[in-house]
């Protein structure tokens, strides 16, 4: 369908007014089929009434617009517009905040019109659509020819939202005579590429500004000295200008100030391509809200008119100083061993948000290999040191830069020494006094010591890992009593020492001990007596002996000395008390015993009562005496009885036949009789048989000796069929003391046998005996 062109020529002849084809669509009353109308003169007004009444209806036509639409995968692409055509292109559904650059051309005049998806069918129903509510005022271009290219970041006004972009070589009902008109056949390019936002870049986008106003790009930028502002203008008409202003300069400029007041070093003037400007901050402006001012008014001099709109892309970006700085709370160049040092990366210039907190990393050992992240470092170097904290910072576009701190570390603090000791102490001699200590070094200690006025008494070079140490220690005679130094020494590797000492109070807390004393004599009354003692005090020089006598009676006397003299002046039993004085004012004392007798030549008249006590007392000894003996008389006969009665009872049992038998062996040979029979072994004999008969014979007794042997002979003699001896020689009688009762008994030898061994016939005791 074609548009109704308000360019066409009308041609009247006489009263018929003829429109051409174009107009036939929209004005249907005034034509048909393209044949003119005759009309009558009446009917002429009503065509004049349609014909001023036309754009009107053209606003309000429920018409649809078709464009030739093209998907944004598409390009770059180009076309041929003719005339009273379109060109709708999908841009697709867009994120807010993404930037696009578009680059256009045209060899005759078109409209460039963006819409969101909302809007666009206020342009297809060919209604009015010249109207910010309804497009995207700052990208659209009217009677643009040429080429082009403008950046356009997507509003973050709404959610994410479909796009449209009409090249338009039409005249449209709803573009109010404005714009191109499609007179023309148009040869277009167009591309669209999404802008990938580099770091630091505060704003790309293109920015509408009427004329005699201005416009604020982006503001406030903070930033930090050193830092630069680079600023690229691209123009798509018109010509401004680009200012950077503090804060209080921009209020002065839009109160209606003049734009002398600005910063003159950053200016871009009569933006009429594309331009760029790097603007280096100095310190003066570090830390101060700055802002960016697209300005279409009129001046300064050099700058632009300001009387056509201006529509231009500006892009600012910085470059931030990266230029990492440490500090400290103490700034110094030595340090302690030891000590914590808190470091901050935070005065590292950042107003632009270029370094992350991830960004900080320190080197502390020199290898070049982090050892920390953050901006903030606590730390402590263990050993004296020529060091080096390396602060590397990596800013959020890959830039990293370094700086390196020098550092002396020293052992700059002597050690810690503490006695666990509150106050002094009071001690005696040979007294045990145990002290704990502690101790600790920034570094390393060295050796420890406990010393007693002044002289060494226990040392440890050995310490390790141990914090703690005792010593243990007793004063002997050989110190003098009163005040004492027990002093505790550390000494670090570095060869500082430190103390810690406690005073000790000796005193003398022991008395002291008398040597073994007499502590009861006997004395006569007015005689002269001499008292001596001794005591002993190993920790005093000097004893003071008193002696008291008389204690608590009038007539108490004192006398002092180890040795003194006395008198008694009555009789009977007193005492006497010896008091030994240390040095410290310790005591002992001794009591003596004195019996004051009445002196020998005095005449003395015995008292009665003494008499009978004394008799008394002689009588209950002798009879305690007499009884005590009497009765150990009467135990010595009793056990005499018993003894006797105990001899009587016991059997003497005779010897055993194989004693006899050992009684009667001999090895050696003996002749019994003339014949020189002999009895080469008296193991031969039937002994045993013989001593049974013997044993069994009723007319002998079983305890003579005699018999027996008698027996044995004649058994021996009736077995060897040897001739029987009718005599007995008178020497075979041997007599002996029996060694166990010491009874003498005897006992005759036969002929032959020299020796045998017989029992006594008192005590039983087996006895041998032989011809001596």
């Amino acid at each position: 369908m074609e548009k109704y062109n308000y360019s066409e020529s009308m041609k009247t002849h006489g009263t018929i007014m003829i429109l051409n084809e174009r107009n036939c669509d929209t004005i249907q009353k005034a034509c048909r089929n393209g044949w003119p109308m005759k009309i009558q003169p009446g009917g002429l007004l009503a065509v004049v009434i349609i014909l001023l009444s036309a754009q009107y209806i053209h606003a309000e036509s429920k018409a649809i617009t078709n464009c030739n639409n093209v998907n944004a995968t598409s390009l770059p692409d180009n076309w041929t517009l003719e005339q009273q055509s379109c060109v709708r292109i999908d841009l697709g559904e867009l994120e807010p905040s993404k930037t696009f650059d578009f680059e256009i051309s045209s060899n005759n005049a078109i409209d460039i019109l963006l819409f969101p998806a909302n809007s666009l069918e206020v342009y297809l129903n060919e209604q009015s659509y010249r109207n910010e509510m309804i497009w995207q005022q700052e990208s659209v271009f009217e009677n643009f020819n040429g080429d082009g290219e403008w950046h356009w970041t997507v509003p973050d006004d709404r959610e994410k939202t479909r796009w449209y972009m009409i090249i338009d070589n039409f005249a449209h009902p709803g573009d109010d005579g404005m714009g191109a008109q499609g007179e023309l056949e148009v040869q277009v390019s167009l591309d669209m590429q999404e802008i990938m936002t580099q770091p630091y870049t505060v704003f790309d986008s293109i920015i509408r500004v009427d004329t005699s106003s201005f416009s604020v790009a982006e503001g406030p930028i903070v930033v930090d000295a050193g830092t630069k502002i680079n600023i690229f203008a691209r123009t798509m008409e018109g010509n401004p200008d680009i200012f950077i202003m503090t804060e209080d300069q921009k209020n002065l400029y839009s109160s209606g100030g003049t734009a002398a007041s600005r910063i003159v070093e950053a200016d871009l003037l009569l933006v009429s391509s594309e331009m760029y400007k790097q603007w280096l901050v100095p310190e003066s402006y570090e830390g101060i809200n700055l802002y960016v001012i697209v300005d279409n008014r009129a001046g300064p001099g050099g700058g632009g008119a300001g009387t056509t709109i201006a529509k231009t892309t500006v892009t600012i970006t910085l470059d931030p100083i990266i230029n990492p700085v440490i500090s400290t709370l103490n700034p110094q160049q030595t340090y302690d061993v030891g000590e914590l040092i808190s470091f901050s990366a935070l005065d590292t210039p950042n107003r632009s948000n270029q370094i992350s907190d991830s960004g900080y990393s320190w080197d502390v050992d020199q290898d070049d290999i982090p050892d920390f992240f953050g901006p903030i470092l606590d730390y402590m170097w263990p050993n004296p040191d020529n060091a080096s904290l390396k602060l590397n910072v990596l800013s959020t576009d890959g830039t990293m830069v370094s700086t390196i701190l020098a550092l002396q570390i020293e052992d700059n603090t002597p050690p810690n020494a503490s006695i666990l000791v509150n106050g002094d102490l009071q001690k005696g001699y040979n007294q045990t006094i145990l002290i704990s200590a502690l101790f600790s070094d920034n570094w390393g200690i060295e050796s420890i010591e406990w010393l007693v006025d002044g002289i060494i008494e226990q040392s440890n070079a050995s310490i390790g890992d141990a914090a703690s140490s005792s010593f243990t220690f007793s004063f002997d005679s050989n110190y003098q009593a009163g005040e004492h130094n027990i002093e505790f020494i550390v000494t670090d590797k570095s060869g500082q020492k430190s103390s810690d000492s406690v005073k000790v109070i000796l005193s003398d807390l022991s008395p002291p001990i008398f040597d073994n004393y007499v502590n009861q004599i006997s004395v006569s009354v007015g005689e002269p007596v001499t008292f001596e003692i001794s005591a002993y005090d190993e920790e005093s020089d000097e004893i003071q002996y008193s002696w008291i006598f008389n204690e608590g009676k009038e007539d108490e006397k004192q006398l002092y000395g180890r040795l003194i003299q006395y008198d008694f002046q009555t009789t009977g039993a007193q005492r006497v008390i010896c008091i030994a004085e240390n040095n410290a004012g310790l005591s002992s004392q001794a009591e003596i015993i004195v019996m004051v007798m009445e002196s020998e030549s005095e005449d003395k008249s015995l008292n009665p009562f003494f008499i009978l006590i004394v008799l008394l007392s002689f009588l209950i000894i002798i009879s305690i005496i007499a009884y005590t003996m009497f009765r150990r008389r009467i135990l010595v006969r009793t056990e005499e009885l018993s003894q006797k009665k105990e001899e009587s009872v016991e059997e003497i049992q005779p010897p055993s036949a194989e004693e006899q038998k050992l009684m009667w062996a001999q090895a050696s040979p003996n002749f019994y009789n003339s014949n020189n029979n002999t009895i080469a072994d008296i193991s031969d004999v039937d002994l045993e048989g013989l001593l049974e008969d013997a044993q069994t014979s009723p007319s002998k007794s079983s305890t003579s000796e005699d018999s027996l042997l008698s027996d044995l002979i004649d058994d021996i003699t009736d077995s060897k069929t040897a001739n029987t001896v009718t005599e007995r020689p008178s020497d075979r009688i041997i007599k002996r003391n029996c060694s166990s009762c010491n009874l003498l008994f005897s006992v005759e030898l036969p002929v032959g046998i020299d020796s045998a061994r017989t029992a006594c016939p008192k005590c039983g005791s087996i006895e041998e005996v032989n011809l001596g």
